[in-house]
Parts: C-alpha cells; structure tokens; sequence
C-alpha cells in the first residue's frame, strides 16, 4: 500500500461531535469534537476550546460545563452551533433548546440530548491554539432506555451519537453555511 507524508494535522477518524452547554445561569451552548475521557478513577472529561470562543470565558468564570451527547439525527442542529456564536446570537432560543436543571451544578442540560454529564473544572493547561479544560465528574443523566442490562449507558440503543470524520477544519467549509444552517434548524 502506497502512502503519502501530509503536514501535521489532526486528521482522526472518528471523531465524537458533544454540545457543551456553560455559563451558569446565562447559558451558552458549543460544538465540540476535541473532548476525551482522561481518568475513570475519579471519572473527569476533558475538552479543548480556543480562548477566542465566547464559551472558553464563560466556562473560566463559571468552574463548570456539561458534556452533552447528541443524537444521530441531530448532526444539522451541531453543526448550526458550532458555526454560528453566542456573543451574537441567543443559539438556545433560535434553536428552541429545551433546557433541564442539572444535579450537581448551575449550567443546565439540553433535555433533548439522550446523555448529559455535569463538570467542574478542576484544572486547565494552556495549549498553543487551544485551552484544554479538564472536568471532573459530578452526575451521568441518561435516557433509560440507553441503559444496558448490567446499567451501563449504551449509545448504539440511540443510533449512535453525532461523528465528525477526517482532518477537523477550524473554519467551516461550504457545508456550513449559517443562515442555512438556521433555516434548517428551524424547520423552515
């Protein structure tokens, strides 16, 4: 098998696509397709968001995030809030997000999606493009009919969760259109 030398990349395949909601009582929702589990003993999370992102000084003051997993067939829905910012636009409105209180924390949940996970940020490390903020585990909130006979969650009972494939693009490409990105989120 012939193979070629690319430049450095971050070509992964497959990469899990969340929604992270932040900001306490003023909630903003991410896309974001560099999250990891690090440790199961305590369990932490961790996510890498670009300090130019509204959501990286919103999960700063807040100390907390909420790692959401969204369904198959709400890929149009994270590709609408991974484009479009909060600084300008209210994307829990337009999106008509139903929100749910967490357990264990202040920034809600995105009742729609079938698994939340509430974090506190117990430390950060500066990357060169990207703060890398690792989050300890506070509560799993799962759909029940995810769960597996031994209790554990079971994505595949959902279809799977959202993947994005290839090199992740820091800026969109011409699938990602915002206005039509929400007039499809919208049902229009």
């Amino acid at each position: 098998m012939a193979k070629r030398i690319l430049e450095p990349n971050t070509t992964l395949y497959p990469v899990a696509v969340v929604l992270v909601t932040t900001g306490g009582a003023k909630p903003n929702v991410l896309t974001c397709n560099r999250v990891a589990s690090v440790s199961a003993e305590p369990p932490r999370l961790a996510i890498s968001v670009r300090p130019n992102r509204y959501s990286h000084a919103l999960i700063r003051a807040s100390r907390e995030f909420v790692v959401n997993l969204p369904a198959p067939d709400q890929q149009t829905l994270a590709d609408y809030l991974g484009v479009v910012t909060g600084r300008e636009e209210d994307k829990i409105a337009t999106a008509q997000l139903k929100l749910a209180p967490a357990l264990k924390i202040k920034t809600p949940l995105l009742a729609d999606c079938p698994v939340n996970i509430e974090c506190i940020v117990e430390r950060e490390i500066e990357l060169d493009s990207h703060t890398l903020f690792i989050g300890l585990v506070q509560a799993v909130h799962t759909d029940e009919t995810l769960l597996d006979a031994n209790g554990d969650v079971d994505v595949a009972r959902a279809g799977g969760i959202v993947y994005a494939c290839g090199a992740v693009r820091e800026r969109p490409t011409g699938k990602f259109n915002p206005d039509d990105l929400r007039r499809r989120v919208k049902g229009e």
